[in-house]
């Protein structure tokens, strides 16, 4: 059987996509370590791809706001990322990656460079790097989502990770399609409706601010009971999701 392609973005700063790269090979797909300005150039094209993830980081030192350099570099290709998305295809926004899918306005819906919402810093006004207890919706169409327990843990490290829309109807169009998959047992940052991450109404491109690629084995959990340490946690099955989806 043919692997799926998966194409991990990177830019100025993007960590975590050695993981996330790591991630995508261990569940069977074929991935690809791409920069920014590879695909601004010409290099790589982005409907050659299966997948695409966007990884975490501070890309660009979080200059203007966390995410926006990236999401401006990214409108010179909006109709291959529209196209994309459209068809289908998974994309996976982490902690930075989910801000710079929000600032180019794929996220909550596909409405080309219209940005309807955003990630602001947190309440507490600081960085937070923690574990955080996350519910999963289980009626979102999320395809990243289906298959994991009623709640996960997966670690968090952001300072702009408070999601809110400026209009109450955006929310309200969140809350009627189910598209916040996942919110905070215990809100860490202000988010409205305690959004840790949205899909978009397909459910094939999500956002989210935890980390899935740091919790992916067993053993990356410092409370996990040591009998159960070299098996899969619940990072894995974001990642086995979208393999299996477009297999």
């Amino acid at each position: 059987m043919k692997k799926p392609k998966a194409i991990i973005l990177r830019g100025t700063a993007t960590n975590c996509d050695i993981e996330t790269f790591n991630s995508f090979k261990y569940v069977g797909a074929e991935p690809e370590l791409v920069h920014i300005n590879q695909l601004l150039a010409g290099g790589r094209k982005v409907m050659d791809y299966d997948l695409m993830a966007f990884p975490g980081g501070f890309s660009y030192g979080d200059d203007i706001s966390a995410g926006k350099i990236y999401a401006v570099k990214m409108a010179r290709l909006a109709g291959d990322f529209e196209k994309f998305v459209k068809g289908r295809r998974p994309v996976i926004g982490i902690c930075n990656g989910f801000q710079i899918l929000v600032k180019t306005g794929l996220l909550p819906e596909n409405r080309g460079n219209a940005q309807v919402s955003t990630l602001y810093t947190n309440d507490c006004g600081h960085f937070i790097a923690k574990w955080a207890r996350l519910k999963v919706n289980k009626r979102s169409p999320c395809i990243f989502t289906k298959g994991l327990p009623d709640e996960i843990d997966l670690p968090i490290a952001h300072g702009e990770g408070k999601f809110i829309v400026e209009d109450r109807r955006e929310l309200a169009a969140i809350t009627a399609g189910n598209l916040h998959a996942l919110t905070y047992a215990e809100n860490p940052n202000g988010s409205m409706l305690d959004i840790a991450g949205i899909c978009s109404p397909a459910g094939t491109c999500f956002g989210l601010m935890p980390h899935p690629e740091r919790n992916f084995f067993a053993w990356q959990n410092p409370d996990r009971p040591a009998a159960a340490r070299e098996a899969e946690a619940a990072g894995y099955q974001f990642f086995k999701n979208a393999v299996d989806y477009v297999r």
